[in-house]
């Protein structure tokens, strides 16, 4: 019952404020309209609306009224163009604008390097990308070509804006090793949390993959980890329980960044709680 009145409370005073609330449940509460409306537009490929819209979330409580979002695998290019058009919509919302990046060989899958690049499932050249016609689809994404150790390396150089979101879809374990090297620039160009979408974590074990290069980058940083958003199913809204796309979330955490133990929810939830009476009722 207190448990009840605490989040009613919250609600009231959120609303109240104009303020939208950071907590998961609440987020994903079926009162919020606008993330479900964004989930809707965005057509089948809905799974990056929730980690682009807490990306804005996090940057407008950061004060930074700019960011990037990326995407780690772009092939056809249907992720590039709903990520673009969540994009636009969300930067409406918070007021925070939002440059969308893609990366992508361009001609498919490289060759598999060992048996932790999944052999016997992916094939050199899968996933081809016809460029010509998703640059005509795309509105301002800008896409990096050619093998991503060398493109991320381009895209540092450039000093973007910071990085709130990214999605990896490459398949291969050595592929998302040279991804989740993005986490090591400097702390300008990343937000101290970064939420992440790892697409093909369910086609690997724990020793090749997406997996095993979260668990070696993990291994080889003290300061900064990389882990999944645990128990996030539990807070969707009806309908949305048993879609497996929640436990593909994972949060970058940067330790060692200046703002990551900026405050950000200001007073406490428990302060806005109706007092219990004396004798413990409700």
């Amino acid at each position: 019952m207190l448990l009840s009145r605490i989040k009613k409370a919250l609600r009231s005073r959120i609303s109240k404020s104009g303020h939208e609330p950071l907590f998961y449940h609440e987020r994903f509460s079926r009162e919020n309209p606008f993330f479900l409306e964004l989930r809707r537009q965005s057509g089948c490929n809905h799974s990056y609306a929730w980690g682009v819209l807490q990306a804005a979330d996090l940057a407008k409580r950061l004060g930074l009224d700019r960011i990037s979002v990326l995407e780690f695998g772009v092939a056809g290019g249907n992720g590039l163009v709903a990520m673009e058009r969540i994009s636009e919509r969300v930067s409406q919302h918070y007021g925070v604008a939002i440059d969308v990046i893609g990366f992508d060989t361009g001609v498919g899958l490289p060759a598999p390097q060992d048996n932790r690049d999944l052999p016997d499932i992916c094939r050199e050249a899968d996933f081809p990308m016809d460029q010509e016609k998703l640059r005509q689809r795309l509105k301002t994404a800008k896409l990096f070509l050619g093998q991503v150790g060398e493109t991320i390396s381009d895209f540092v150089q450039m000093r973007p804006a910071p990085i709130a979101f990214i999605s990896f879809d490459m398949d291969f374990y050595s592929s998302t090793m040279q991804g989740v090297k993005i986490f090591d620039a400097g702390e300008e160009l990343l937000l101290p949390r970064i939420h992440c979408f790892f697409d093909d974590v369910f086609a690997c074990g724990d020793f090749n993959g997406e997996r095993l290069a979260i668990s070696e980058f993990n291994a080889s940083h003290a300061s900064r980890k990389i882990s999944q958003i645990h128990g996030l199913k539990y807070f969707v809204p009806d309908g949305m329980v048993n879609q497996m796309l929640w436990e593909k979330y994972y949060m970058a955490y940067i330790f060692d960044h200046s703002l990551y133990g900026r405050h950000l929810l200001g007073k406490r939830f428990l302060d806005l709680a109706p007092a219990p009476s004396v004798d413990g009722s409700t």
